[in-house]
C-alpha cells in the first residue's frame, strides 16, 4: 500500500488498487450464507425468525445479507427452537436435518428407525442374562464333577466363560 503525503497530514491518500476483503467480512458472509440455508431448510422467513428470536425482521435481513454478524446465541437459539439442535447434555454433535436425526459420526436415523431401539436394548439385556447364567452353570458343573479345583473354576469365571466360545 502506497501512502501519498499531502501538505496537510489529515489528507493522507491511500493508493491501494484492489483491496482484499478482510477476514471479518469473509466470516460474516460465510455465516450469513449458513443462516440463509438454515432458514430455507426450516421454511422460515426473516419475519418468523425475527418473531422467534424477539428481534426486528430488519435485523434478521442484515444477518442474511452479511451486513452485520449474527450472534452465536441467536443462531443456536433458532436451531433449538425449531428442533434442529438438541440442547440437553449428552447430545453433543447430534443434530436434526432434513427430517432425520444425525449422529456425530454422520449416520442418519429416520423417525421409523427408532421403533426398534427398545427391542434392541431388551435383546442385548436378555443375551447378557443368558451368558451370565451359562457361565454360572459351567462353574457349578466344574465344581461338582471330576474333582476340578476351585482355582480352575475361578479362572474360567474370570474369563467370563468364554474359553470355548468362538
Amino acid at each position: 500500500m502506497n501512502i501519498k503525503l499531502t501538505p496537510c497530514i489529515h489528507r493522507i491518500k491511500y493508493n491501494a488498487s484492489k483491496r482484499k476483503p478482510s477476514k471479518a467480512r469473509q466470516t460474516r458472509l460465510l455465516l450469513s450464507a449458513r443462516l440463509k440455508i438454515m432458514l430455507a431448510d426450516l421454511g422460515l422467513t426473516p419475519e418468523t425468525a425475527g418473531k422467534m428470536l424477539h428481534v426486528n425482521p430488519r435485523t434478521v435481513r442484515y444477518w442474511i445479507s452479511g451486513k452485520t454478524l449474527i450472534p452465536y446465541s441467536a443462531y443456536r437459539l433458532l436451531r433449538i427452537l425449531t428442533g434442529s439442535e438438541l440442547p440437553a447434555n449428552g447430545w453433543d454433535g447430534w443434530h436434526m436435518h432434513s427430517g432425520q436425526l444425525w449422529s456425530p459420526e454422520g449416520h442418519g436415523f429416520k423417525p421409523n428407525d427408532s421403533s426398534w431401539w427398545g427391542l434392541l436394548v431388551r435383546q442385548a439385556r436378555c443375551f447378557k442374562t443368558l451368558a451370565d447364567r451359562e457361565t454360572q452353570l459351567r462353574l457349578l458343573a466344574i465344581r461338582a464333577g471330576d474333582g476340578v479345583s476351585a482355582t480352575a473354576a475361578a479362572s474360567i469365571a474370570g474369563a467370563g466363560g468364554e474359553a470355548d466360545r468362538p
